[in-house]
């Protein structure tokens, strides 16, 4: 399936996707990379800051990232994926997204991946989000 660059198709085909379970996000030191190794099942997301390495983890290695990282871990977040095949020159996907949510109160931290955008919203307003995401699709 070839990526979608059309922001209408965008929208009414993103079919977000509300995975099981709570993740988190910390901060460690990049010398500390070699002791995630054993627990890369549960990491889902490693971008490289000056300040250090960012981590977007399952809630199971939760209390060994918190003795690892040097700031507090921040959570729980829901993962919503937004399925369809975004290219990632489109424009406006997510500003329309992050707008959405946005005017009914509810924080997101975005990823884009090769194939898929992926949601990070406060656990408690996962539904709520579920909601405005599907709204969008209208």
């Amino acid at each position: 399936m070839s990526p979608t660059k059309d922001l209408a198709g965008l929208l009414k085909n993103m079919a977000p996707a509300l995975a099981e379970g709570k993740y988190y996000i910390a901060t460690v030191d990049e010398s500390q990379l070699m002791a995630l190794s054993g627990h890369l099942d549960h990491i889902v997301d490693i971008f490289r800051e000056e300040e250090g390495l960012s981590l977007v983890f399952s809630e199971e290695i939760k209390e060994e990232i918190s003795s690892m990282a040097g700031k507090p871990v921040v959570g729980p977040f829901a993962r919503i994926t937004l399925t369809v095949h975004s290219d990632l020159l489109a424009v406006g996907f997510l500003a329309r997204i992050t707008e959405a949510l946005a005017e009914k109160g509810i924080s997101v931290n975005a990823f884009s991946a090769y194939h898929h955008d992926h949601l990070f919203v406060p656990y408690e307003k996962k539904d709520e989000a579920m909601g405005v995401l599907r709204k969008l699709t209208e």
